[in-house]
């Protein structure tokens, strides 16, 4: 994927979040939804400015695996609230 895309998607998950803080939705689905695109924001990061692409495959596998498990926790732990 270009850079220029994956640049383009970060900003578009940044703007994403901002409309979600200008309570357009409901406040609970709206923390959800930003801790899922910080979630995918964090992957992109991940993947295509820290190379993960030429890292090995376990590697990529346990950052992924890391990546889900913070984030169902943040999740589990707000909903569990």
């Amino acid at each position: 994927m270009p850079v220029a895309l994956v640049w383009a998607a970060l900003v578009a998950a940044s703007l994403a979040g901002f409309a979600l803080a200008e309570g357009l939705v409901p406040a609970r689905i709206a923390a959800t939804l930003a801790i899922l695109l910080a979630a995918a924001k964090i992957h992109l990061i991940m993947t295509h400015y820290m190379d993960l692409t030429w890292a090995h495959q376990p590697l990529r596998a346990l950052l992924a695996a890391w990546l889900t498990a913070v984030t169902l926790i943040v999740l589990v732990g707000y909903w569990s609230a």
